[in-house]
Order: C-alpha cells, then structure tokens, then sequence
C-alpha cells in the first residue's frame, strides 16, 4: 500500500509561490485535500506569463500570509513521507528556495519521485506526458493550473502508474524501475 503527499505549486515568478495544493494519500485512498494561497515574497510583482496561466493576480494575495507563516501547518504533510509532483524538479525547486529564502530548515526525512519521470516509463509510447494530457488519457478529472486539483491529479496519476507496474510499496517500485528516491 502506498501512503504519500502529492504537492503542486502555482507561482507568482519562477521560483515564489502564490499557491500550494496537495493531496493526503494514506493506504492508496485520496484523504485530504488542501489548498492554501499564499502571499510570495516577491509581492507585488507577478510575471504576466504566471497570471496568464494561473489566474492568480497580486490582489487575491495581498492579506493572505506569506510561506514562512504557513510552514507550521504545511510541514506535517511533507515531513516524514514521501512527496510525489509532476514535474517534480520544479516543485521541489520552488520548495528548496522558499525554505531557504525564509531560513527554514529542509523538512527532515522526506523524499521525492516524479509521476513525469514515471510516466515515461508506464507509458513509453505515449505521445506527450504532460498531466492534462495524461489525464485524459486516464480519465483523471483535473482543473489544470489550480494547484488543489493539479495535486489531486498527480495523486490519482501516481495511483494509475503503480498499477500499471504492479507493484504494492515503495520497494517494490523502486527495484522495478531502478529509481532512487531523492531527498528533499
């Protein structure tokens, strides 16, 4: 059985978060889902590319609390488990770099794995293995750039996956796909 946190981050430029999303996935079951928007730390400024995409503009953010503030309760769901994003090279960056821009330590014992990376191996042939179109693909619902849903999808994507590859546990997965499972 698998027991994990997706997360998805929606940012303000390219490495400051103006939302978080994640989806709680205890015993292969969706539990929780949660969505915080946060204020970033380049406030006021937003990338007109950023908006474009997410729909977030600087006044939904404006009285809403920075990271820093927030960690406290984001912390329990990323500490101690294993994370999972799609992209999660960029999810994991925006992680690292707001927890340093803010002086927070790393969350301790967490790792992370990517259902993009994975999914090129679950589905060598496809032609694109970006999450709306794998998605569709798996009939997962997602509201594509709303960090809530887009966690949620990854959840539900990684789900798909490890069926796919038959597997039950994160060891099992692991010697399958010859991964190692990085650090945050």
């Amino acid at each position: 059985m698998f027991s994990y946190t997706a997360i998805d981050f929606e940012t303000a430029n390219a490495f400051s978060p103006c939302s978080l999303g994640l989806a709680k996935v205890v015993d292969n079951e969706v539990i929780e889902v949660k969505n915080w928007l946060i204020k970033p730390s380049c406030f006021p400024y937003f990338h007109y590319y950023a908006q474009k995409i997410h729909g977030i503009h600087k006044e939904d953010v404006e009285n809403e609390p920075t990271f820093d503030i927030l960690w406290e309760e984001i912390k329990p769901y990323i500490e101690n488990t294993m994370v999972i994003a799609h992209n999660a090279s960029f999810d994991i960056n925006v992680l690292r770099k707001t927890l340093h821009h803010y002086g927070i330590a790393k969350p301790r014992n967490s790792h992370y794995l990517c259902t993009y990376v994975l999914s090129r191996q679950v589905w060598a042939d496809s032609k694109k293995f970006s999450l709306d179109f794998l998605c569709r693909q798996e009939n997962i619902q997602l509201n594509h750039h709303h960090s809530d849903s887009d966690a949620e999808a990854c959840a539900r994507l990684f789900l798909k996956e490890v069926q796919y590859l038959n597997v039950e546990d994160f060891a099992q997965l692991k010697s399958v796909t010859k991964r190692r499972y990085n650090k945050i």
